[in-house]
């Protein structure tokens, strides 16, 4: 009888822990936010109007009706993109993944709804997967755009340049593109002025760029701060049509806009480059600091 006696106090004891862990293991969807619950009543036919931004993965559940439109409010916008999800509760009750082409407001409304019933539409915001996607875009090749103005130091590209030149301005803009989150590349043309020569400089230019830190500011954003390396050369300079090259190294600050710490959309930044003149007549004055600031845009 003991061994009997101990294996009942053993199911005794394990039932409501067993219990206990079923409940617990009840599907738990931490990972969607509830943005909007709406009734449309028996005779509604009013739209619900809610705004949706590009890029993010939305759930629709809707009780009372077999079909949803979301479409923008705006005249000529194109319909979000729905995929239905197969649903077990049965007939009325339909889910769907809604995709918007375009961010805005948008007008949700419910059709094939049968005569004197109320319908529910229930919409989320589906945090983890839009995540997961804005992830793998970040870990893929992006191309954007940069366009930036500063000062550069004094220097000499020839004797023409003055016994002490000044410094004179700087503008550039370059096509960018970026492999992962940390390294890119910057291509483009800049225009260099020299005030006491008496002409300006166009460079081709080629730059490498890598992500030291991160770090994030207001609202979640991110800040980056990194190293460059760029080989500059000259497109028929002067009055010479010299064709002179500078090696630079430098650092630059990135704040971006977009929330999450994602690297994509509109940034400013702000950098320092020093530069090392070659290939050129002049045998002084060889050295020039570059500090830009600018705006770039990754879509």
């Amino acid at each position: 009888m003991r061994p009997a006696l101990a294996l009942s106090v053993i199911v005794l004891v394990a039932t409501p822990s067993l219990c206990a862990a079923q409940v617990d293991a009840r599907p738990r969807d931490s990972t969607r936010v509830l943005l909007l619950e709406h009734q449309f009543g028996p005779d509604a036919v009013e739209p619900v109007v809610v705004t949706l931004e590009r890029k993010v993965v939305y759930w629709a559940e809707v009780t009372g009706a077999d079909s949803l439109v979301v479409q923008p409010t705006k005249r000529g916008g194109r319909p979000a993109f729905l995929v239905p999800i197969a649903s077990d509760p049965g007939p009325g009750f339909q889910r769907y993944e809604v995709y918007a082409l375009q961010t805005g407001p948008h007008a949700i409304t419910l059709t094939k709804r049968p005569p004197g019933i109320t319908a529910t539409l229930r919409l989320y915001r589906d945090v983890a997967e839009t995540r997961r996607i804005v992830q793998k875009l970040d870990r893929g090749v992006a191309f954007g755009f940069a366009f930036a103005a500063g000062v550069h130091t004094g220097y000499r590209l020839d004797p023409t340049g003055g016994a002490n030149p000044r410094g004179g301005r700087d503008v550039e803009g370059c096509t960018m593109v970026e492999t992962g989150d940390r390294f890119g590349t910057c291509i483009g043309l800049g225009r260099q002025s020299f005030p006491d020569a008496g002409y300006s400089a166009t460079w081709l230019f080629f730059e490498e760029r890598a992500r030291l830190v991160s770090h994030r500011t207001f609202g979640g954003r991110r800040a980056d701060l990194g190293a460059s390396l760029r080989f500059s050369h000259g497109l028929g300079v002067g009055p010479r049509t010299l064709t002179p090259g500078i090696l630079g190294v430098g650092l630059y600050l990135t704040q971006r806009f977009a929330h999450d710490e994602h690297r994509r959309g509109w940034q400013v930044f702000f950098s320092w480059q020093h530069g090392w003149l070659g290939f050129a007549p002049e045998t002084e004055l060889l050295e020039v600091d570059r500090f830009t600031a600018g705006v770039a845009w990754v879509p």
